[in-house]
């Protein structure tokens, strides 16, 4: 008899963690289990690529990353106003400190979101806060995984986690994955009591998909011109403004290269304004959110990841799989992911730092291309990470 598995999820928009779901979704054996994958609402492109196997569940709450204004038609159409009720006093919970406002946002969460009506044998959370908290306080399972996919002490200092909240869930949960050492020894020193239970599972990437999917030049590369590449959410987190002000450090210099940014989110006009002030609107683009990034990753020069916090980038495992010499900040997390001088170039977290690495890479052609050569290795990773996986669900 199959083994029935649930998954949790906010949705399926185009960052690393929705990537890595499909990634390992993709690679479960469906004759062995049973899965049924449960996402808050059905917002993001990926959302089609969700493997055919799997059985969608109805979303349990439609408008959960729909901004109030643009929900509120909908609900009232609807005639769903419990919802509407509910979004409402989350959206005013939302503003308070961010901490407060995570567990008072799921204490509203909690009485509008249902039980899922099946039994499972292993409940399988894939995101920190809510969706971890709906799974041990109202998922029916045997087993409760739940993960945590950032640094938990560098996100104190931004106050969005809440410890209280976070000790009674994996007081509930059988394992904890973490999906970098680095991640978990953050998560250690916070629940040191929970430390048995911490497990680390990197987040893997599809090595055959990516490469089938990267596709032909992108119509925006210009083989005349140095091209770099960025893959990031907009979010400070990502430091798209060091990145940005290394460009500008670079151009002063004479440099003349494109750099290309995909990715949306909330810095999007602060960071177009930004561009406009320093006159960079040709050489750092923004390209908007794109549901295939492959053929970019592909095809550019270099490939730039300027974050100041990760668990387990994403990105930087598809780029190490399409075998682009790449630049890496210099935290904890990377260092899980690419080795100094070997598979990538690791700066200090700085705009200088930023615009030193590109500048060395810029400069010498046999560094960048030993720098790709030496990244392989990607199917290995997988299916170590798929086999962790596995042995999760049978221990």
């Amino acid at each position: 008899m199959k083994k029935r598995l649930l998954f949790v999820a906010l949705y399926l928009r185009t960052g690393g963690v929705e990537k890595s779901l499909l990634s390992l979704l993709s690679s479960l054996d469906y004759d062995t289990y049973d899965v049924d994958l449960l996402l808050f609402d059905h917002s993001g492109l990926l959302f089609q690529e969700v493997p055919e196997k799997v059985q969608i569940l109805p979303p349990l709450f439609e408008t959960y990353s729909t901004p109030f204004a643009a929900a509120l038609p909908e609900l009232v159409k609807k005639r769903h106003y419990r919802l509407l009720v509910g979004k409402l006093a989350a959206a005013i919970v939302a503003k308070l400190s961010k901490g407060v406002g995570t567990r008072g946002r799921w204490l509203i969460y909690r009485q509008l979101l249902s039980e899922p009506d099946k039994q499972y044998d292993t409940a399988i959370s894939y995101l920190d806060f809510f969706c971890n908290y709906y799974v041990t306080e109202k998922v029916k399972a045997k087993k409760k995984i739940v993960y945590n996919h950032m640094d938990y002490l560098y996100s104190q200092k931004g106050g969005w986690p809440c410890p209280p909240l976070d000790r009674r869930c994996f007081a509930k949960s059988r394992y904890i994955v973490t999906v970098a050492e680095s991640a978990k020894a953050s998560l250690a020193r916070v629940f040191p009591e929970y430390v048995e239970k911490m497990r680390v599972i990197h987040n893997t990437v599809s090595a055959q998909t990516i490469t089938r999917l990267a596709g032909q030049v992108p119509m925006e590369y210009d083989e005349q011109t140095v091209t770099v590449l960025t893959v990031a959410r907009l979010v400070e987190e990502k430091g798209l403004f060091l990145a940005l002000e290394a460009c500008r450090l670079l151009v002063a210099e004479g440099y003349c290269f494109h750099w290309f940014i995909i990715g949306d989110g909330p810095l999007l006009k602060a960071l177009e304004a930004q561009i406009a002030a320093s006159g960079l609107q040709n050489h750092f683009i923004l390209l908007g959110e794109k549901q295939n990034p492959y053929p970019y990753m592909r095809y550019c020069d270099i490939y730039v990841q300027p974050s100041k916090t990760e668990a387990h980038c994403v990105a930087v495992e598809e780029v190490l799989v399409l075998q682009r010499p790449i630049i890496v900040t210099d935290i904890p997390a990377f260092k899980n992911q690419i080795k100094h001088r070997e598979t990538g170039w690791s700066v200090p977290v700085s705009a200088k730092g930023l615009a030193y690495g590109i500048k060395g890479l810029l400069g010498s052609e046999p560094l960048r291309k030993r720098l790709a050569l030496q990244s392989r290795g990607a199917d290995k990773r997988h299916a170590k990470e798929i086999a962790k996986f596995y042995a999760l669900l049978e221990a």
